[in-house]
Formats: C-alpha cells, structure tokens, sequence
C-alpha cells in the first residue's frame, strides 16, 4: 500500500425496499455484491469487516476500507449503485480520508 492510503468508512441501514424484496432478488443481489467486493480486493482494496453499531447510533453497521487511489473506489462506488445497494437497497452515509503522516494529531 502507498505512503498514505485512502480510509472510507461507510455507515448503513436497509431500506423498506430490502425487506421487500424476495428472496431471488437478494440472491442476486448478495451474488452481485460479493462480486464487486472481490474485485475491489483485486485491485488493492483491503477490507476489515462490518460491524453491527446498531446499540451505538442511528446506523444498523458499518464497514472500513483502504485502498491506494481513489479511482478504485470510484469506480466501486459506482457499481455497487448500479446494483442498487446505494440509495435503494440501504440507505448509506459514507466518509473518505487521507492517512496522516503523523501517527499522532491533535
């Protein structure tokens, strides 16, 4: 990974139109999912889980990224929204930083 790698951390909760959905849609849906997620491994992206902060804040999970340049995650941005886990499956708050090159900061 670069000197000083993105971080994104995105924050999520379903919307009605996921408990909607039957069950084959969100097969496909997870299948598609699961996709983009590995080839944004492929290309340098490192994942560290979802966590349910559901007891902590109005958000049901949430989830942290790294990755090197922001193309990467542009444009896995822009195919998760095309299978609609962005604005219609989950409602998303998303955050993106630079590392510091500090490891302290005030």
């Amino acid at each position: 990974m670069g000197d000083r790698p993105y971080g994104f951390i995105a924050f999520w909760k379903a919307t009605d139109a996921w408990y909607s959905a039957t069950d084959e849609v969100k097969e496909a849906f997870m299948k598609d999912l699961i996709k983009i997620n590995m080839e944004a491994k492929e290309k340098g992206v490192e994942t560290y889980g979802n966590f349910d902060c559901s007891w902590s804040c109005e958000w049901r999970y949430f989830t942290f990224w790294t990755c090197e340049n922001l193309e990467v995650l542009q444009e896995t941005m822009e195919k998760l929204v095309e299978i609609g886990d962005i604005n219609h499956f989950n409602i998303q708050h998303h955050y993106i930083g630079r590392k510091t090159v500090e490891e302290y900061v005030q």
